[in-house]
């Protein structure tokens, strides 16, 4: 680390919000860039690192920075960000379970809004016939997807793939909804 590093982060510590403010607007446009390259997203780009610098700021007395000013921001951010696609891929696949329990459960119709019921059923109506078919072999009729796969005579690998485009397809309906907000 550099003596200019040094000074600033000491001034840091010190509580000089003026050098914080220095800090900020040089490095916040270049990580936010950086910060989308990762989430491919600019306002969560945005929150990130948004939220690093008032962490930075707020814990800035117990900042113990070994490397350059700028690696250290740059090393944070890019955690941060590997963090969030973790989270976000831990959220997306709870998501999916949801709305598949949600499709299978029979019984859960009484405690859940009919709305979602609908929505499940009216996005099932629009997907193409053949993943709409196979949709509902696997999840109305319980069928496997080898059993699936031999009826429509096409590969365990098309129903597979037919499945998945259907589920994206349900969740972007469902996450969209007001309703299924609340759920989630």
């Amino acid at each position: 680390m550099n003596i200019e590093d040094k000074i600033l982060i000491n001034e840091i510590r010190k509580g000089n919000r003026d050098v914080f403010e220095l800090l900020f607007l040089q490095y916040y446009p270049v990580l936010v860039k950086f910060s989308e390259g990762y989430l491919q997203n600019l306002h969560a780009s945005e929150d990130l690192v948004q939220s690093f610098f008032v962490m930075f700021w707020t814990s800035s007395e117990n900042i113990d920075i070994k490397i350059s000013l700028k690696a250290y921001f740059f090393k944070s951010i890019k955690n941060l960000c590997l963090n969030e696609i973790r989270d976000r891929g831990v959220r997306d696949r709870h998501e999916v379970l949801y709305i598949e329990s949600l499709i299978n459960s029979e019984a859960g119709s009484d405690c859940i809004d009919s709305d979602i019921f609908d929505l499940i059923r009216e996005v099932v109506n629009v997907l193409p016939p053949q993943m709409a078919e196979i949709f509902c072999e696997k999840y109305y009729g319980g069928k496997k997807i080898k059993e699936i796969a031999a009826d429509l005579n096409i590969t365990d690998g098309a129903v597979k793939t037919q499945l998945f485009r259907a589920r994206t397809i349900l969740k972007e309906k469902l996450l969209k909804s007001t309703s299924i907000k609340f759920f989630l």
